[in-house]
């Protein structure tokens, strides 16, 4: 199990939230509300992008400044609230971002990215039951994306859950996840949650 959650954690999208009060580090420009309310948004997405980029090297300090640059810029750009959420994620730091994947989701409601990463940062954190609420509104976007269906199958099963709705879950998700992996991991959860097959006693005659 531990395997599937490391790469499925691996998987949370670059694409994101701050309420009134966000909390600052220093050496930045990057306030969640300021006085001057310009949005540059082309110069937002070259930062966003070299903090993607910094992301994939795993060089998550000049991640994080490059994202705040983008923020500074125009702070209404969802992508770079979702990316610096990631960040924040990778330094096991899940307040900070569960608060940017929050406003991510306010900023791009119909996009799924943000949702399933607030799921996982609930999951990280052992709150099963936010978890799963998080994945289905991600799931209610997006009903066959198979990253949320297997993030989904995954925290209901570690929350003990075991009905016909989560063994379909599994039958989709083994259907339809080009994940070799994770075909072979649904199967296997399908075949322990299925109800015992009564067999008889004997053939008949």
């Amino acid at each position: 199990m531990t395997r599937h959650l490391i790469g499925c954690l691996l998987l949370l999208v670059l694409v994101t939230g701050c309420s009134s009060r966000s909390p600052r580090s220093e050496g930045n420009t990057y306030q969640t509300v300021g006085r001057d309310l310009r949005r540059n948004t082309d110069a937002a997405r070259v930062h966003n992008a070299r903090g993607v980029d910094a992301i994939a090297k795993q060089d998550y300090a000049l991640a994080e400044s490059e994202l705040k640059k983008a923020l500074a810029e125009d702070i209404m750009f969802g992508p770079a609230h979702n990316n610096l959420g990631k960040v924040y994620f990778h330094q096991n730091k899940l307040y900070l971002a569960a608060w940017e994947f929050e406003y991510a989701a306010k900023l791009m409601p119909h996009v799924v990215e943000p949702k399933n990463n607030i799921g996982l940062v609930f999951e990280t954190a052992g709150k099963w039951d936010d978890a799963v609420t998080r994945y289905s509104e991600a799931l209610t976007l997006e009903p066959d994306n198979p990253e949320v269906l297997a993030n989904t199958a995954r925290v209901r099963i570690r929350r003990g859950d075991n009905d016909p709705a989560l063994r379909d879950m599994l039958s989709r998700l083994a259907l339809i996840d080009t994940r070799p992996e994770w075909k072979e991991w649904a199967r296997h959860k399908l075949i322990l949650l299925s109800p015992a097959t009564t067999q008889p006693a004997s053939l008949p005659q």
